[in-house]
């Protein structure tokens, strides 16, 4: 079979040659206006003016020149990224942005999605969220209108979502699946179990597995669902995130060495060219992380608070005394921590840290507090301006620096508390989800 010669390298030289032609055009223009202005001035009674006729021309020729380069444009992509264009996607495509759309339409104040008998997962996703249940995987709008319905069969189903796709897996399982706002784009049978995953905003993710020699494996992918990269780890991984813009993912992984934990955090970065940079813990085991910026990770180990920037470099550092933490969240530009205190365990220590890893200011929460007579608290979640943390039936929106404290009665069963923002916080239950707005939240 004869072989198709490339036809780039003939556009490109087209390209350039009608771009060339247009620029002497617009060039002409000028030195013709140049021409005009220096010598007698036009005369406008006249019935015709020359110079205004031959400029109407250029100007037709130009836009016929800039059509022409529009086309060898779409031409160009066209052949370059025909093996990404398939009714599949175009099709995808127009519902999509539809999809999109639904994010300025005004918020419902409750969401109804299926029951799962398996427990849920949840994530907001486009003003919306994203229910994995261990039947099915379910996406509601922001206007509360149903859009993603598809089975699954997960024993402890997970969901993590971005600006672009959201993605689930169940823990300890051999798949994982990639969605849109309206349909399955990809899934994928792994040969190990999957155990975390972490989504990028340009549809970069990674999915943390292991392999036959290796404790630990990082698949990462991109948006085409390509995979870019495998990494390979000697200890377990006990956290992982990927910034808000998708181009740094943060890791952390711990092993035994002689009895002692040794917990590693590294920082890879996602470009042309992917690189990663590691920096080692010895004495503390590692937990939970979060980008806290674009360009910085926060890690909470058993004696310490950690932030380390893209080249794993460590540029803020926070040691515990005699308090050991049991609830951390991170958020952007700063990381809270409930600690226990050692001398007393009816008095917790709720503090939080800069980006820096700065104290930024401690609450203690005696026994006499509101949020302790409220009972044990069981989750922390951090939003731009405000805490907000639950305790029994009772949600508290801590603001000010810890001088103000509200509160607001939450169902039994809450399953999650998702901030949408220091003012709007979405309450998940087994059978719906609703809005608590800062109204709602009568100080303590």
């Amino acid at each position: 079979m004869k072989q198709l010669k490339n036809p780039l390298p003939r556009l490109k030289k087209a390209f350039a040659g009608l771009f060339d032609r247009a620029s002497g055009y617009v060039r002409g223009v000028g030195r013709q206006t140049d021409e005009i202005l220096a010598g007698e001035p036009i005369d406008f009674s006249a019935p015709s003016i020359p110079y205004y006729e031959n400029l109407a021309a250029r100007l037709g020729f130009a836009r016929v020149v800039l059509y022409m380069v529009l086309l060898v444009f779409v031409v160009v992509t066209v052949i370059s990224n025909h093996r990404l264009i398939t009714y599949e996607n175009l099709y995808y495509l127009a519902k999509d942005i539809g999809a999109a759309s639904q994010t300025a339409k005004a918020q419902a104040d409750s969401l109804s999605y299926p029951i799962s008998s398996k427990g849920s997962d949840f994530a907001l996703y486009r003003g919306g969220l994203v229910i994995s249940g261990g039947e099915v995987v379910t996406a509601m709008s922001a206007s509360g209108r149903q859009t993603l319905s598809v089975n699954v069969a997960y024993a402890d189903p997970c969901v993590r979502a971005s600006d672009k796709f959201c993605l689930s897996f169940g823990r300890g399982e051999k798949s994982f699946s990639v969605y849109n706002a309206f349909v399955q784009v990809h899934t994928e049978t792994t040969d190990y179990p999957v155990y975390d995953a972490a989504v990028g905003d340009n549809g970069n993710f990674a999915i943390v597995t292991r392999s036959r020699d290796y404790k630990s494996e990082v698949l990462l992918y991109d948006g085409n669902m390509e995979k870019l990269a495998n990494y390979h780890l000697n200890g377990y991984v006990t956290g992982i995130s990927m910034n808000q813009a998708g181009d740094r993912l943060g890791v952390v992984s711990a092993e035994a060495e002689n009895g002692v934990w040794v917990t590693k955090v590294t920082v890879i970065r996602i470009g042309n060219r992917i690189s990663q940079s590691t920096a080692t813990v010895t004495g503390a085991l590692g937990s939970t992380c979060g980008f806290i910026s674009d360009d910085r990770l926060a890690v909470i180990l058993t004696d310490r608070v950690m932030v380390v920037n893209s080249d794993a470099t460590v540029t803020g550092e926070q040691l515990f005394e005699g308090t050991t933490p049991t609830l951390a969240a991170v958020g952007r530009g700063s990381v809270a921590i409930l600690f226990e205190s050692g001398s007393d365990l009816s008095t917790s220590i709720l503090t939080v840290y800069d980006r820096n890893a700065r104290e930024a200011y401690s609450m203690t929460l005696d026994a006499a507090h509101p949020i302790t007579k409220a009972g044990r608290p069981t989750e922390l979640e951090l939003a731009e301006d405000a805490l907000f943390l639950r305790a029994g039936n009772s949600l508290f929106r801590v603001t000010n620096n810890g001088d103000r404290i509200a509160s607001a009665d939450v169902s039994h069963d809450t399953l999650a508390v998702l901030p949408e923002g220091g003012d709007t916080v979405m309450v998940c239950t087994p059978a719906y989800a609703y809005r608590l707005n800062a109204d709602d939240f009568i100080r303590s």
